[in-house]
């Protein structure tokens, strides 16, 4: 269970760098780029504790 817990740390930090990235390359004018923004720093922390519970 422990090696589940940190591959799903790793692929949500993964998706979250890259949410992030779309966010900060399109800038925050827009909502939906802004969501990605926010939503992919969200993501990266989700995943970051998910992987700590391992």
């Amino acid at each position: 269970m422990a090696a589940s817990h940190t591959m799903l740390g790793y692929l949500i930090q993964l998706g979250g760098i890259a949410a992030f990235a779309v966010g900060a390359v399109f800038s925050l004018h827009h909502v939906a780029i802004g969501a990605a923004f926010v939503g992919g720093v969200a993501a990266f922390y989700v995943g970051q504790k998910i992987r700590t519970i391992a």
